[in-house]
């Protein structure tokens, strides 16, 4: 009897652990299979539950469009990647150096093999709902501590019409704003699946988006090139009671941006080169993170220590840190 007793207490015990335990979550982009990377050991010291790869996963594009750089880039990449993630919890979308083709979109002819690559690299069983319809976009859902979170993961490749090219060579800007209506980023079938998604019940919102939605402030990919996309989106999360956290990459530098009740946190690169260059921006929180860098969140309950992590072999730095409720 004394036995079932101290049992019972225990299991009490254990239970309220797993209550109060954080999920933490870790997330970057922008990882050459032909580097070293050793910002796995600083992700590691953190305890991650789940991992987030925000697209460039791999650099295997090439000018041909043909795919055997991308096949031996995540054979390669396969060797690198740390044994422990096999434990957790893996998020994955794309963006074009692994989609196949830079700045790639919805014309390039191998956009289904790629997928089908990029799927298998990261372990889709055959009945996983991206190897029956176009695109990798999906919804994932982690339940913890009574709360919801709810997992949008984007793909701002397979539907994307091309970026206006900016014509003046005069300009460090490769992109000009379009204000086509009729041009789009996620295509009528993800747009419809987005709307459905974003009517389901939850607690917190995460949506992963491989390039900024946020700033419009540069030159670059972006999805202020589409304006009309970008304001649907925005309306859409608008509307939203509870804030909104977009975690993006493809910059090769990092920040942490707010618009209303929307985060953006952008956390780029692994191990690729980093840009110094200054860039104003009034929706950015704090400066620029000009070194490899990820990103973490720390959710407990209904709050979340946000933040981003510069780290190389010799030290790690905790560049900002953005604390909220949900």
């Amino acid at each position: 009897m004394l036995l079932k007793k101290i049992i019972f207490i225990f299991c009490i015990f254990a239970s309220n652990l797993a209550y109060t335990k954080e999920h933490i979550i870790g997330f970057g982009s922008c990882i050459d299979q032909n580097y070293s990377q050793p910002i796995w050991a600083s992700i590691k010291d953190k305890n991650v539950d789940t991992f987030m790869f925000l697209g460039d996963n791999v650099y295997g594009d090439h000018p041909s469009g043909k795919l055997d750089k991308l096949k031996k880039s995540y054979l390669s990449q396969s060797h690198k990647l740390p044994k422990w993630l096999k434990n957790k919890k893996v998020v994955s979308i794309w963006d074009d150096h692994d989609y196949g083709i830079n700045d790639g979109g919805k014309s390039w002819l191998y956009k289904n093999i790629s997928k089908e690559i990029f799927l298998n690299f990261f372990g889709a069983n055959k009945d996983d709902i991206r190897r029956k319809r176009q695109g990798i976009y999906k919804s994932y859902n982690i339940n913890f501590n009574k709360k919801k979170i709810k997992i949008i993961g984007l793909d701002t490749r397979s539907f994307k019409d091309d970026f206006t090219l900016n014509k003046n060579k005069n300009i460090n800007i490769k992109y000009i704003n379009d204000k086509n209506k009729n041009k789009t980023i996620l295509g009528e079938s993800q747009w419809n699946w987005l709307v459905q998604e974003l009517n389901d019940n939850y607690d917190l919102l995460i949506i992963l988006s491989s390039f900024q939605v946020l700033s419009t402030s540069h030159g670059w990919e972006k999805w202020h090139n589409i304006i009309s996309e970008r304001k649907k989106l925005l309306n859409l999360l608008d509307n939203k009671k509870n804030i909104t956290l977009i975690l993006s990459g493809d910059r090769h530098r990092g920040g942490i941006y707010k618009l209303k009740r929307i985060y953006e946190i952008t956390a780029s690169s692994f191990n690729q080169r980093t840009f110094s260059s200054l860039e104003e921006d009034n929706i950015r929180i704090g400066g620029l993170v000009n070194q490899n860098n990820f990103g973490v969140l720390e959710i407990e309950n209904d709050n979340i220590k946000a933040k981003l992590v510069s780290s190389n072999i010799k030290e790690e730095n905790i560049y900002k840190t953005v604390k909220l409720k949900f």
